[in-house]
């Protein structure tokens, strides 16, 4: 499933219509899980009657799954059997993820560091389980869930594969109607500056206040500009005029004193 798009119909499929038709409450969006079947998905380690058959490029470090969720799930915990073919509870060794509970819709998970002795061709499976209900089963009382996805580790620079990595829940999909408060000024000034409820005055009014501010200071200063050279200017022909004063005075004297 690396570098697929989920469409609509797509997702469809991962909702809460899915539970007890083509996975349990709960299954591996990422990486692609062993197939489901109702009648084993209780049954460990792998809630799968199928063997090992696909297996799914993961990295050695930076590693997620992606979980399609059905129905309120508990006590969730991702575990890696370091096998090629875990056939016991007991190969599940290393528990990477622990999640408390989850609802439905879609989640993704960070996995937690992979032993240094695992290295880049190794092959292992990670296992899913969970506690949750099916309404027609056992009088909707809970119960465990297991689900495997059989991996290959490669080295996290080689991993090309895009994870559909992303968290949302379906309550997230009911956008609440607008109300009668919510409808458009019919003015259409989309930068009201009546005050909001809570007292704040409005984006329209704040940024009107603004560039405001912005104008009048540089009205100031540019007025100030204006008084300082001009100020400048006069002293400098003031100096000018007194320079010339100065020159022509000891001008005159020069040529008073040639004549005596």
């Amino acid at each position: 499933m690396g570098g697929s798009v989920i469409t609509a119909e797509e997702d469809e499929g991962h909702g809460q219509d899915a539970e007890g038709t083509v996975q349990g409450p709960v299954a591996f969006l990422w990486p692609e899980d062993r197939p489901w079947s109702a009648a084993a998905d209780n049954v460990g380690p792998c809630g799968s009657p199928n063997k090992v058959a696909n297996r799914t490029e993961f990295p050695l470090s930076q590693g997620s799954v992606a979980l399609t969720i059905a129905d309120e799930a508990w006590d969730v915990a991702f575990s890696i059997a370091y096998a090629n073919d875990p056939t016991v509870q007991s190969q599940f060794s290393q528990q990477v993820i622990s999640v408390p509970e989850v609802e439905s819709g879609h989640q993704c998970y960070k996995v937690a560091d992979i032993p240094d002795s695992v290295v880049a061709g190794s092959n292992a499976t990670i296992q899913l389980e969970y506690w949750s209900n099916i309404d027609n089963e056992l009088g909707g009382r809970n119960q465990s869930f297991f689900a495997c996805a059989d991996i290959t580790f490669v080295e996290a620079a080689d991993f090309t594969s895009q994870v559909p990595c992303f968290n949302i829940t379906t309550s997230d999909f009911n956008t609440p109607e607008p109300s009668a408060t919510d409808k458009p000024n019919n003015t259409g000034d989309a930068n009201n500056s009546k005050p909001s409820p809570s007292g704040k005055l409005s984006t329209g009014a704040t940024a009107g206040i603004a560039v405001g501010v912005i104008v009048a200071s540089l009205l100031i200063i540019g007025v100030a500009a204006f008084v300082i050279l001009r100020k400048r200017g006069r002293n400098a022909m003031n100096h000018e005029a007194q320079s010339s004063q100065a020159k022509d005075a000891i001008e005159i004297a020069s040529i008073g004193s040639r004549r005596q």
